[in-house]
């Protein structure tokens, strides 16, 4: 049988446990960077431990943009899941953040815009439905460091 890759592009696929259902559990730690297109730099890292469930992609989709848990989306699921539990920036960071690293494992420009703008439409849903306890959760477990906006400058 034939392992599946474990790098696509730069990006390093995190090593996850699926558990019953579409819930995944990082099993070591996982780190990403990348570049949004306004040219800030950001890097994500989530600890092993973390909860997740990937891409919040219709099952009407799943033919077209793959399953939510499988690689190489898994990493931008995991990055994004973890951000909006940390609520660690603004959710339009968060969104960039994701369509950044789809476009990083090779995922087709069709796929990320599709996934994007279902982010951009409802992702205020799950934005909005962590608890306390959960954000608390996440903190421990991951860090992100996002480039602020550079001011722009009137000469």
């Amino acid at each position: 049988m034939e392992m599946p890759p474990t790098r696509y592009g730069s990006v390093e696929m995190p090593d996850v446990k699926v558990a019953k259902g579409s819930t995944a559990i990082l099993q070591t730690d996982w780190r990403v960077e990348g570049m949004l297109p306004d040219g800030r730099i950001f890097y994500v890292e989530v600890k092993a431990g973390f909860v997740f469930d990937g891409a919040s992609i219709p099952r009407a989709l799943w033919r077209l943009c793959g399953h939510p848990l499988e690689a190489p989306r898994i990493a931008a699921s995991l990055a994004h899941d973890w951000i909006y539990a940390a609520k660690a920036c603004a959710r339009a960071d968060a969104d960039a953040i994701y369509r950044e690293i789809c476009r990083l494992v090779g995922i087709s420009a069709i796929c990320r815009n599709v996934e994007y703008g279902t982010l951009w439409a409802f992702g205020w849903i799950a934005w909005r439905s962590h608890t306390v306890d959960e954000r608390s959760f996440a903190l421990t477990h991951g860090a992100l460091e996002l480039e602020q906006k550079k001011e722009k400058t009137h000469e």
